[in-house]
Parts: structure tokens; C-alpha cells; sequence
């Protein structure tokens, strides 16, 4: 059941069943506010994650941008040129991804 509505002129008589209902609103708005200031902690928490998360991902692309076979024999065979494609792909990828993060967490 919800809270009873508060009348104003029933302040004037300052009844018992009014003060209880007083009671109750300032228990709701006690339960709410700490409600509210546990979300915002955990709201900062997520920001500061998210912010770590970023760091590490940018780490990780530009490892893989930066990663080189040592080819074996002659030549660079077709394999070896499409694993290194894919890694730079993957890179640009997640570089481009931590840029939209972080233009969605500013």
C-alpha cells in the first residue's frame, strides 16, 4: 500500500493518525534519499570502471597494432599477411570503440 496523502488542513487539528502519516513520508524520504546517494556511488563507481576499462583497451589495440611477425624462410606468406591485417583491423577497431567510450562517458 502507498503513503496516505497529506491534507494541509489537517495540520490544524495535529491528530495522532497524523502525525503517524507525517512518520511515515519522512520514513519514505529517508529510505529514498539513501536510495538515491547509493546510486550515485555506484553511478561513480561504474565511470571510474568504465574509465579503467578504456585505458586498458587502448593498451591492449595498440599492442596488437604494434605486434610483428618474424617470418619464417624467404618471404611473408599469405597467411602471415592476413593474421597481421586482421590484428591491425581489430585494433582500429577497438581504438575507434574506446573513442565513441569515451565520448559517451564525457
Amino acid at each position: 500500500m502507498g503513503l496516505q496523502p497529506l491534507e494541509f488542513s489537517d495540520c490544524y487539528l495535529d491528530s495522532p493518525w497524523f502525525r503517524e502519516r507525517i512518520r511515515a513520508h519522512e520514513a519514505e524520504l529517508e529510505r529514498t534519499n539513501k536510495f538515491i546517494k547509493e546510486l550515485i556511488k555506484d553511478g561513480k563507481n561504474l565511470i571510474a570502471a568504465t574509465k579503467s576499462l578504456s585505458v586498458a583497451q587502448r593498451k591492449f589495440a595498440h599492442s596488437l597494432r604494434d605486434f610483428k611477425f618474424e617470418f619464417i624462410g624467404d618471404a611473408v606468406t599469405d597467411d602471415e599477411r592476413c593474421i597481421d591485417a586482421s590484428l591491425r583491423e581489430f585494433s582500429n577497431f577497438l581504438k575507434n570503440l574506446e573513442e565513441q567510450r569515451e565520448i559517451m562517458v564525457s
